[in-house]
């Protein structure tokens, strides 16, 4: 049996719980033992790069909604800023009105 079709096999079993406990038989012929460790190691990596795409994706969010909050709190800042400003100018407006009397 070629390479191909035996990975294709296994693309098909797709279950490597079955193709460990296969290997751990000794199911597997010499050539297509290698093919099997060296299909479970994609498989491995391709669920390693999998994770780090979500949490590379998760970190993103986390980023964007992080942003997002300091240029809300930053208008927050500015409008109490101006509130303050304000007050302080109707309460000098008002110390002026009442020492005017």
């Amino acid at each position: 049996m070629s390479q191909r079709p035996f990975l294709e096999q296994l693309d098909l079993v797709h279950d490597e719980a079955e193709v460990r406990e296969r290997l751990a038989k000794g199911l597997y012929s010499s050539q297509h033992k290698a093919l099997a460790e060296e299909w479970l190691r994609r498989e491995e990596v391709a669920r390693a790069e999998s994770a780090a795409e979500r949490k590379e994706a998760r970190d993103e969010e986390s980023l964007s909604i992080a942003r997002r909050a300091l240029a809300n709190s930053q208008k927050s800042t500015r409008i109490a800023v101006l509130a303050l400003i304000l007050s302080v100018v109707l309460a000098a407006l008002k110390v002026i009105e009442w020492t005017s009397r």
